[in-house]
């Protein structure tokens, strides 16, 4: 027996009965084995990933894909090619037909070169859908590495361009300096400098300029405190005119410094800058409207046998199947997500008693679930396994007394296919 007294939210145990606690134990190292041999499955479908994405190669010379054949459409695919060995980096943007000028792409994604790659080639997953029977545009940028002398050309340009516009943007009476325009729109201006300024560049990481810190929001705010006539003094000048002029200088030349030491830790990284693009306008998806989906999949999974947490009871092991996912039944992002199986494990399963079971037509336990698909090649599946003993499998006669309806769970590898029955 187990006595537990609560009080104040606090649990004392004053005595348990040992077998209770050894099948408690039974049962949770059942229930983790039956988890940790699903999820273990998951190291060998990485490798099945790659199968998943259609390839499409980039026609560099003529502009197109393939042989001009459309993009595929309701699936994903791999953009492939061939490059000079000085490209390190690649952008592709996907646009809707309308005009990469009027609008942001619908899509976006990099390929970088390995430090120690040297090959033409180069590999981009496009891990978007597009619509069937659309149009798109696509822009695809190269870059080059920058030679130390192009970077110092870049330093340069920036720093001018900052140091020109802090200039005219204070003006100097006898007593304090003021700034030309709001704080706000200074910041503004000054961030709009450096990402103009490095719009044809690229980093080799993924950090970017986003803005100034709070550091030269507070030095700008300084300066506009700064009592001339005083400042003049500390810089022990002949006359208070020339004290003045020689405050201001030094004031607005450590403002310069600290714009520059900022944008200095950007321009210092790796960058590459952009060498050539190419821009395929309007450019046609497949038609699959007749298209016909099938989604075959393999998988790990159990089939329980008992529910009761005191005789925790199941059996386990590999299985492959069909899908039907419901890509067309509705718009909502959750059923085209989900799907219908059908299956059957690729053997009988041994439950934790160590009795074989079996199940009717392919003499194996056979299943039916929904799945849904949380990640990309994925699918979690639940539904019903039809099971019988191993003596009577496969008999035709008294189907419906010997078989018997298991909860079935388990996670699959998909691989989408589909076949286009139109003209």
């Amino acid at each position: 027996m187990l006595y537990l007294v609560t009080s104040n939210k606090r649990s004392v145990l004053f005595g348990c009965n040992r077998d209770i606690i050894n099948l408690n134990i039974k049962t949770t190292f059942k229930m983790k084995k039956l988890i940790l041999s699903t999820l273990s499955i998951f190291c060998f479908f990485i490798t099945a990933i790659q199968a998943q994405y259609s390839t499409v190669v980039l026609n560099y010379e003529k502009s197109y894909f393939g042989e001009n054949q459309p993009l595929p459409a309701e699936r994903y695919f791999m953009l492939t090619g061939i490059t000079t060995p000085d490209v390190h980096y690649m952008e592709v943007q996907i646009f809707s037909a309308k005009g990469k000028d009027k609008r942001d792409p619908i899509y976006a994604t990099y390929w970088k070169r390995s430090k120690d790659n040297n090959s033409p080639s180069f590999n981009i997953p496009i891990n978007s859908k597009l619509n069937e029977g659309s149009t798109y545009d696509v822009l695809i940028n190269f870059y080059r590495v920058i030679t130390e002398r192009e970077r110092a050309k870049l330093t340069d340009n920036i720093y001018n361009t900052l140091d020109a516009y802090i200039d005219q943007s204070f003006q100097m009476s006898d007593r304090k300096m003021q700034l030309t325009n709001k704080r706000s729109q200074i910041m503004n201006d000054l961030n709009t400098i450096v990402t103009s300024g490095m719009s044809l560049y690229r980093g080799r990481t993924q950090v970017k300029f986003e803005s100034f810190s709070d550091m030269v929001k507070m030095k700008l705010k300084q300066i506009e405190d700064i009592k001339l006539k005083k400042a003049g003094k500390l810089v022990g000048a002949d006359s208070k005119g020339d004290g003045r002029v020689i405050a201001r200088t030094q004031i607005i030349d450590d403002l310069k410094t600290m714009l520059h030491n900022e944008v200095a830790q950007y321009l210092n990284n790796d960058l590459y800058v952009l060498h050539d693009d190419i821009y395929i306008d309007d450019y046609q998806t497949e038609k699959i409207k007749d298209a016909y989906y099938l989604a075959p999949h393999i998988g790990y999974g159990g089939i329980i046998f008992n529910k009761d947490p005191d005789d925790f009871n199941y059996g386990s092991g590999m299985y492959i199947g069909l899908s039907f996912p419901f890509t067309k039944a509705s718009k909502s992002n959750f059923l085209s997500k989900t799907s219908l199986s059908v299956g059957a494990f690729v053997r009988n399963l041994s439950d934790q008693e160590d009795r074989t079971v079996s199940g009717p037509i392919f003499k194996v336990p056979v299943y039916a679930a929904l799945g849904y698909r949380p990640f990309a090649f994925f699918r979690i599946q639940a539904g019903v396994a039809i099971t019988e003993d191993t003596s009577t499998a496969g008999m035709v006669s008294g189907f419906q007394d010997r078989v018997e309806l298991r909860p079935f769970v388990g996670i699959s590898a998909e691989f989408n296919l589909w076949f286009n029955f139109g003209k």
